[in-house]
Order: C-alpha cells, then sequence, then structure tokens
C-alpha cells in the first residue's frame, strides 16, 4: 500500500474513534424524565480521587435524585439492603441479565431499594434509555449517570457492574458481569 492511502486511513480511524468518543452528551433532553421511564438522576460530591469498591468496606456516598420528590443520599438507604446495577443499553451482558433484573425488582421492591444507573456517557441520547425500557416493558428505577461520576467513584472498569449492600450499608457483593437472578436474589436474601 502505498504512504498516502495508509495516511488517509489512520486519520478517518482517528476521525471515526473521537467522534464516537466525544459523544458523552446527554442529546440536551432535559425536563420530566419520569414520564419517560427514567426515574432520575445520581450524583457525586466527592473529591477527585478515584476509589474502588471492596467488600465490607462503606461505599462512596451519592445522591440520589429522582424526577419527582427530595434528593437524597445513599447513605440515608440504611437499613435496607440496596442492590445497584451499572449498565447501557448497547451491553449485550446488561441486556442479557435485564429481564431477570426487572423480576428480581418487581418481587423485591419492597425490601430492597435498586439502583439501576445508566452510564450516560456511553449512551447515544436518553430517548435511546427510555425507549429501551418501554419497549421491553421494564420497571425498574433508572437513574442516569449523565458525565459517568459515579461510576468512576465505583471503580466500575466494566459493565454490567453490580455493587450489593447490606442493610448496614456495607458493601457484601461487586463485581462486574453479568447477573442471574438466583445470584442476584441469594445476595438480597442473605439480609432475611
Amino acid at each position: 500500500m502505498n504512504t498516502k492511502l495508509v495516511t488517509i486511513i489512520v486519520v478517518v480511524v482517528l476521525v471515526a474513534a473521537g467522534l464516537y468518543l466525544s459523544r458523552s452528551d446527554s442529546g440536551g433532553e432535559t425536563g420530566a424524565l419520569g414520564a419517560t421511564g427514567v426515574t432520575g438522576e445520581v450524583s457525586l460530591a466527592l473529591d477527585s480521587e478515584q476509589r474502588t469498591v471492596d467488600p465490607d468496606m462503606t461505599p462512596p456516598d451519592f445522591f440520589i435524585i429522582p424526577d419527582e420528590g427530595k434528593a437524597k443520599s445513599l447513605a440515608e438507604l440504611k437499613g435496607k439492603p440496596v442492590f445497584i446495577n451499572f449498565w447501557n443499553t448497547w451491553c449485550p451482558p446488561c441486556r442479557d441479565e435485564m429481564p431477570d433484573l426487572d423480576k428480581l425488582y418487581r418481587e423485591y421492591n419492597s425490601d430492597v431499594e435498586f439502583i439501576f444507573i445508566n452510564i450516560l456517557t456511553g449512551e447515544k441520547s436518553v430517548p435511546d434509555v427510555t425507549s429501551f425500557l418501554s419497549d421491553n416493558g421494564y420497571s425498574i428505577p433508572v437513574y442516569l449517570d449523565r458525565q459517568g461520576e459515579v461510576a468512576r467513584a465505583y471503580g466500575v472498569s466494566g459493565i454490567p457492574t453490580t455493587v450489593v449492600l447490606n442493610s448496614s450499608g456495607k458493601v457484601v457483593y461487586a463485581l462486574a458481569g453479568q447477573i442471574s437472578y438466583n445470584k442476584a436474589r441469594s445476595l438480597i436474601k442473605e439480609e432475611d
């Protein structure tokens, strides 16, 4: 191949990669998220220190900001187990585990706090998220991590990632990869 053609191919690949990586905006959507299937957002008020989540540790706190109602911090949820799942609509393992996690949510939402965090920087737009939820009939509470800051604080390096806290607020499970209904159920039932 001649040098000119190789240079053109490299430039095209770099431009395409740049466009892909820069599509982290939320699509400009604001307003009533709950009406479209998204429950709200999550956000941090932490310093820039990178944190990882290990079993038996107290996880980094973040704010759960519902579309309707008052914002609360993760620390305020003590007293119930908390099931946190980081995911994206384009992720095959995320899509595969979602029916099981929706079933788990429907069965245990009165006993367990569920926080499904969509890392919006990996999505094309908020409508992609809401369409995925409505097209599949999912009732899970989805919160948007618009800048990926909560995922970074939790050391999420792959999705899906599931983090389970006991009723005292300590991490009992934190692992990337698809989780089955039975495994997820066993983690939240350990509190009984």
